[in-house]
């Protein structure tokens, strides 16, 4: 970071600042070197003016040698100063330098070429630039200035009489000043300026750096590291930010944005335990509902195993039957304590005979388009196949049967399993012992006559939330080993097949009951 942005940032604004360093840096040459030359140019016409009017009156009265003594202590009273008269053949005439008296200037100095001789006549060409700056070498710098002494009407009429009235001027008076002075000031005004500029840039690269230091890298490295934090995981990580400018407020967004991921990542680890518990809870489902599928299918083969053992017994309990009328034919009506016995045997073995033949009819299937059946009859069958099982003992069955209830196609068998189903559900939800109500009747629905089977018990009832669920395979309520959850499952499948419906109404506390319907003509 410290190689990147802080360098980026100052090395772009220190280029700006130097550019406009460089502009005013010249601009202040610029400016200074022209109030340089506009001074010591101001002090040039200034001292010839004098020099001019100083010698004015003396030129007219033709005293040589006061022009010269003034020229000689105006030069020594400012140093660095030559002055000179120039008549207007370039003939000097006067000069503080007395090595210059008797020399001429060359033709082609600049001084000369403000005036044009034509003819042996002077004609005034330009006089209103009077100065110019020329490098003297090792002298340096030298600035010359210089004006015409115009010839006027008391030139002309002076005693001298050396100049006639149509000359335009008389002469120049030319005065040399040195810039050495000059330009060693500027030359160190320009120094101090540069000085002072490149402490003020550094000053401002420093101050640039340590503010950029403190606003933006360091909060940039702190969110930076912050990133890092939360790829490795750290989702909850926050920095601490206190500006409000917007590096803070880039601060803020990330802290945000830590919290969010944070919250964000606590509900997927809540929806994946959940998901977890759900699945664990589904596995041990299957679990269970592979346990009834296996105990389900015991119950089937014990079933068909009890049919055959059923059937199989049947033949000796009617052998027992025959032979025990024999004997009571052979015994004498006498001895009435062995035709008690027989009599005994006989109804006893009949009794087993007819569960028997119950069994076998139960167990039997036949396609119920084939038959018809009365239901009350098949109510008596199923509680015939009940009434002698322990968790009967103690239970009441009411019945309030319809006695011209209409026959019903439907398998007779399957109806009854129906009906054991719910008698010895109600019988597990009594704990075996309370009161059944069985009701028979007819009514109407849509135009078609229907059957109504309902079973009432007296026990606890079925909670709300269990009233959707019961219909359902493999649930149940009863403790583990106590059912397979497949009995009123298979009931409404059952009554379904025979164009019926089966549902159940239930408070809790006040019983359970249970309705069948089934049509008298199957659709």
């Amino acid at each position: 970071m410290k190689s990147t942005v802080n360098i980026k940032i100052i090395l772009s604004l220190s280029a700006l600042l130097v550019v406009g360093a460089l502009i005013f840096w010249y601009k202040f040459i610029f400016r200074t070197n022209e109030e340089i030359l506009n001074k010591a140019t101001e002090e040039a016409v200034y001292t010839i003016e004098i020099v001019r009017n100083s010698i004015r009156y003396n030129m007219m009265l033709n005293h040589g040698e006061v022009i010269q003594n003034i020229l000689e202590n105006t030069s020594s009273a400012i140093p660095h100063t030559a002055i000179r008269v120039i008549d207007h053949k370039g003939n000097i005439r006067f000069s503080s330098d007395k090595n210059d008296l008797g020399k001429s200037i060359p033709a082609d100095s600049l001084i000369c070429k403000e005036c044009h001789v034509i003819d042996s006549k002077i004609t005034l060409k330009d006089t209103g630039r009077n100065y110019f700056i020329t490098d003297m070498g090792s002298r340096g710098r030298v600035l010359k200035s210089f004006i015409p002494v115009k010839n006027e009407p008391s030139c002309s009429s002076a005693a001298c009489h050396v100049h006639t009235p149509d000359a335009p001027i008389n002469g120049i008076i030319e005065a040399e000043f040195s810039m050495s002075q000059l330009d060693k000031k500027f030359r160190d005004k320009t120094l101090d300026v540069a000085i002072l500029g490149v402490i003020f840039l550094a000053l401002i690269a420093v101050t640039l750096y340590l503010l950029l230091l403190r606003f933006v890298t360091k909060p940039v490295v702190l969110i930076s590291e912050g990133i890092k934090m939360v790829t490795r995981g750290y989702y909850g990580h926050t920095i601490d930010v206190r500006a409000k400018d917007e590096v803070g407020s880039l601060g803020h967004d990330y802290n945000d944005m830590t919290k969010e991921l944070k919250a964000g990542r606590n509900e997927l680890e809540d929806k994946t335990r959940a998901l977890s518990e759900i699945m664990e809870q589904k596995a041990i489902e299957v679990r269970k509902t592979q346990k009834q599928y296996m105990y389900t299918e015991k119950l089937a083969s014990l079933g068909r195993m009890a049919a055959s053992v059923a059937h199989e017994l049947n033949s000796p309990l009617t052998g027992i039957i025959v032979f025990a009328r024999l004997m009571a034919k052979r015994i004498s009506l006498d001895n009435k304590a062995d035709q008690d016995d027989l009599k005994v045997i006989v109804e006893q073995a009949e009794k087993c005979s007819n569960i028997i033949a119950v069994l076998l009819g139960y167990s039997r299937t036949i396609p119920s388009d084939n038959l018809s059946m009365y239901v009350n009859k098949a109510i008596d069958n199923a509680l015939n196949i009940l009434k002698n099982q322990s968790k009967f003992y103690n239970v009441v069955v009411e019945k309030d049967f319809d006695p011209m209830l209409p026959r019903i196609q439907g398998d007779q068998s399957q109806i009854e399993q129906v009906f054991i189903n719910l008698l010895i559900n109600a019988s597990d939800a009594m704990n075996n012992k309370g009161k059944i109500i069985i009701r028979t009747r007819t009514f109407t629905e849509d135009t078609n006559e229907m059957v109504e089977i309902e079973f009432t018990d007296s026990g606890p009832g079925i909670p709300v939330d269990y009233l959707d669920k019961i219909f359902e395979p493999f649930y149940t309520t009863k403790p583990e080993g106590k059912g397979t959850g497949l009995g009123l499952a298979v009931s409404k499948g059952i009554v379904q097949n025979s164009g019926g419906r089966i549902f159940v109404k239930s408070k809790t506390g006040e019983g359970a009951s249970f309705f069948i319907h089934l049509p008298v003509n199957k659709a």
